[in-house]
């Protein structure tokens, strides 16, 4: 009788056990919740956007990486400290975007015969300019260099680690897709996740790149944390 207690003690301490594995996927979630209503919020004047994801991207990097993370202020940390050139470099994106989507409206005009070839042009500046993203605010939010110097070491990286850059387009992809399809259903989700889940998945593919970068010469001299 004492045993069959005392067994059930220990199965009742393991499941409560903060360290096991459904509080700790319970509190991942719960981080990325924080984290995703923070990103919107400092997204929402639209200028702010860049270092609002660079921020995400800081915290994000603590989380994949199991070193000690602070949701609130680790965000707000990498804002204010990357606003100037995180911002610069989200109004090239924001021109881009405006651009695409007035040639979206344009593309629907045209012919059926004819969509097809400014369809493919649309869809691969559209691959092009996410894939730089994906890597250029996670540098921005690291490492400390000039923008030029950022841009290009997106860029290399990108090309250089082509095979993970198509992953997190994928991954992008099937999410966006996702949203779009179950638009009316999916609007909490977008609230509670809708960005950092799928840049959690994408930060589990370029963490293992930036490991091999960390103390490395990335462009033609030392990388500096930021």
């Amino acid at each position: 009788m004492m045993s069959s207690q005392k067994g059930r003690r220990e199965v009742m301490s393991r499941f409560f056990n903060q360290d096991n594995l459904f509080f700790r996927i319970m509190g991942t979630f719960f981080d990325l919740i924080v984290l995703n209503l923070l990103t919107l919020l400092m997204c929402l004047p639209i200028v702010t956007a860049g270092a609002s994801l660079t921020a995400m991207h800081y915290v994000l990097w603590h989380m994949v990486r199991g070193e000690e993370t602070y949701i609130s202020r680790q965000f707000f940390d990498s804002f204010k400290r990357n606003f100037k050139q995180a911002t610069l470099i989200w109004l090239v994106f924001l021109v881009v975007g405006i651009i695409m989507a007035v040639d979206v409206m344009v593309l629907l005009a045209l012919p059926r015969e004819q969509q097809w070839m400014m369809g493919a042009v649309v869809a691969i500046v559209g691959c092009v300019a996410v894939a730089m993203a994906q890597y250029v605010f996670p540098l921005l939010s690291r490492y400390e260099n000039p923008i030029r110097v950022q841009v290009k070491n997106a860029a290399m990286l990108a090309v250089g680690y082509f095979p993970r850059t198509l992953a997190m387009l994928v991954v992008l992809g099937a999410f966006a897709v996702a949203y779009v399809h179950y638009l009316a259903y999916a609007i909490p989700g977008i609230i509670l996740l809708g960005i950092t889940l799928p840049q959690y998945c994408c930060a589990w593919l370029y963490d293992t790149v930036f490991r091999k970068l960390d103390g490395e010469d990335v462009q033609g001299g030392q990388a500096s944390r930021g």
